[in-house]
């Protein structure tokens, strides 16, 4: 993503240069694209080049504004040296839901004839062959096809495969101003590459405007993309309903704000720009866990990014729990890791999800995600009485996946096999290196990883008090408070034995600990799994400088043949995980500690602009004077941006000396 640029909305994701361009490296003549580059919605690349170009030249970058959304950019033709251009070209580019809107304004500094053009093209890729990580896949039988009908460009893509089918349409419209006119001419490159060109000649007197307003609309026929253009023409606001806490938080402004309100604002405003219609509800808005691969509903990732914003948006976690009781496991399917009751890890409608070629349409390799579901549902608690009323029957299908395949009851613990069609590992640090033993050796076997042991003691207690309090179930209540308390001690006996200074990462498939120290440990505090002294132990110890390195907790204490600073996850700080150590840490009462970990968040993200990546580096000032970058990182992240609110919110509460 070096060089490029991101704007998302509902859904969509524009992903391209800083001048607005798809496709083709910023202000060069043609080039080798960037690999991911283009216009994503509904799980599909619909755009993969976007190029302006004035009387056949590129043109060059005069100014830029941007928000999460939206991006105003300034163009001017090349020139020899002092000579001034003939002209102004402002484009304005706006991600919304379904497509995409743009703007061209060409301003004439004297008298100006030029033809602008768009080339636009799709290869309706799916976001799985963009990976770069060697995989290749079958598209046989596939489709492409493109249109013209009433001056706009219809691009088709059709597949299908083993009794499924798959289709996306593109329609791109143009419509001059005044006087203006603009042509279509189709383009094809091959058999799944189609596309247009938009012709716009422009002729003005000096100080003279003209305008051009381009739609993209994109998505599954059967859900009607060219009524939907219809209906952007006539309501330029079109889009999933208005999020209950009303329009989108605007960007902070250092200069008119304190730096901790301006971190809470731009993390909003981050946040805000995920919202998106769930699969197979759109009624209920949820956060996309983050762009550029996982712009999609990701169980663990909502989940978490709903409670810890809680309190400043209150309508986002009951969306997120309802959306995903909608896809709760109902049988037994190997190939996806579906089991009934259990939560799903990810829902994708992409090419290759839908045709059954990756498991991840509805994928269920996640062993956190059905204890975060009880825990978000136990969050709703009587101010959702309604939602949750009506999710016992899916509450109890939960638990009993969490005693029964989960393992709580036959092994002690909740654990997952390795899937080896899917993910290796299936907690939040799902690398396939993420969990080893000190030595580095990867843990093998039936593995039970010590979070999920705190979100499963959290998530009966929660339960319990639901079925006391609103479902009026006193018997199941007490069988749940006596499960969770037995589990607690057979925690603290396994994972955290006499002699042991630090709770194990997680214990393999014959019951060894993993003794790795890791940030796991941080979720016990956040969970509350752990006695008060334990409590101050983990804490002490994840401040200490193994774990902190200034800027957030490691992923894994260096130190230990296993660390690596630039690893996803062995070594890296995620925003997300030390602000849920912090978050326990307040909860416990130790606030210095929450505060120091705040303020190691919000420093690392004034060298971000205050939009926190999904990691970075593992390194201290000492090594280097900022975080560094980790190259494959994504921005915006759902979780991240969770983690800037939660900064917020306990340096507001408890400002720190001075």
């Amino acid at each position: 993503m070096s060089g490029s640029e991101v704007l998302v909305r509902a859904g969509t994701m524009l992903l391209g240069g800083p001048d607005g361009s798809v496709g083709e490296e910023t202000g060069a003549a043609p080039a080798a694209p960037v690999p991911l580059e283009g216009l994503y919605v509904a799980d599909t690349r619909c755009l993969s080049r976007w190029v302006l170009r004035a009387d056949g030249e590129p043109l060059d970058l005069a100014g830029t504004v941007r928000t999460p959304d939206r991006r105003t950019v300034a163009l001017v033709p090349r020139t020899l040296r002092n000579v001034p251009p003939g002209f102004l070209l402002v484009r304005e580019q706006t991600a919304r839901a379904g497509g995409l809107g743009e703007v061209l304004t060409v301003r004439a500094e004297g008298e100006t004839r030029a033809v602008v053009v768009l080339d636009a093209r799709t290869d309706f890729a799916d976001p799985f062959e963009l990976r770069s990580d060697g995989r290749t896949y079958d598209h046989e039988g596939a489709r492409a096809g493109a249109a013209t009908v009433d001056g706009s460009a219809e691009l088709t893509f059709a597949r299908s495969r083993a009794g499924r089918a798959f289709a996306r349409l593109v329609l791109i419209r143009a419509e001059a101003g005044p006087g203006g006119a603009v042509a279509v001419d189709l383009t094809s490159d091959g058999a799944q590459v189609v596309g247009a060109r938009l012709t716009w000649v422009v002729e003005l007197p000096a100080g003279g405007t003209a305008t051009l307003q381009v739609d993209v609309d994109a998505g599954d026929p059967a859900d009607g993309p060219a009524g939907a253009a219809h209906k952007h023409r006539a309501d330029r606001g079109d889009g999933p309903p208005e999020p209950a806490h009303g329009p989108a938080a605007a960007p902070g402004e250092r200069d008119a704000t304190t730096d901790i309100e301006w971190l809470r604002r731009t993390s909003l405003a981050d946040l805000d720009c995920l919202l998106m219609p769930a699969p197979g509800a759109a009624h209920l808005l949820i956060p996309a866990a983050g762009v550029p691969w996982f712009l999609t509903l990701f169980a663990r990732d909502s989940l978490l990014t709903a409670m810890m914003v809680q309190a400043e948006r209150p309508a986002m976690l009951p969306a997120v729990v309802e959306a995903l009781a909608l896809h709760q496991g109902s049988q037994e399917d190997p190939a996806r890791v579906e089991q009934p009751g259990k939560i799903p890890h990810e829902v994708r409608i992409s090419e290759l999800a839908t045709l059954g070629q990756v498991p991840y349409g509805r994928y269920y390799g996640s062993v956190d995600s059905t204890a975060l579901y009880l825990m978000g549902l136990g969050r709703l608690g009587a101010a959702q009485e309604g939602l949750v009323r009506h999710l016992e029957g899916s509450a109890r299908s939960a638990v009993a996946w969490l005693r029964g395949p989960g393992g709580l009851d036959e092994t002690g613990f909740v654990r997952y096999v390795p899937d080896p069609r899917g993910l290796r590992n299936q907690g939040w640090k799902d690398s396939s290196g993420a969990i080893a033993h000190p030595d580095a050796t990867p843990a093998d076997g039936a593995i039970a990883l010590c979070e999920v042991q705190g979100y499963t003691w959290r998530a009966l207690a929660d339960t319990a008090r639901l079925a006391r309090t609103v479902w009026g179930d006193a018997f199941w209540a007490e069988d749940l408070e006596t499960a969770a308390a037995a589990l607690r001690e057979r925690f603290r006996a396994a994972f955290w034995p006499a002699g042991s200074d630090f709770p194990a990462l997680a214990l393999d498939g014959t019951g060894r600990p993993v003794t790795t120290p890791a940030s796991n440990a941080g979720h016990l505090l956040w969970s509350g799994m752990l006695t008060s002294d334990e409590a101050r132990v983990v804490g002490d110890r994840l401040l200490g400088p193994g774990f902190f390195t200034g800027w957030g907790l490691r992923t894994v204490e260096a130190g230990q043949a296993v660390f690596s600073a630039l690893s996803y996850h062995r070594g890296s700080v995620w925003p997300h995980d030390t602000m849920l150590a912090a978050a326990g840490l307040a909860a416990y009462g130790l606030h210095d500690q929450a505060r120091r970990l705040a303020r190691g968040t919000l420093d690392a993200a004034r060298h971000v602009g205050g939009h926190l990546p999904e990691l970075f580096g593992g390194n201290t000032a000492a090594d280097f004077p900022a975080p560094l970058v980790y190259a494959r990182a994504g921005v915006p992240q759902a979780w991240s941006a969770a983690a800037g609110v939660v900064a917020a919110q306990i340096l507001g509460r408890h400002p720190p000396a001075g």
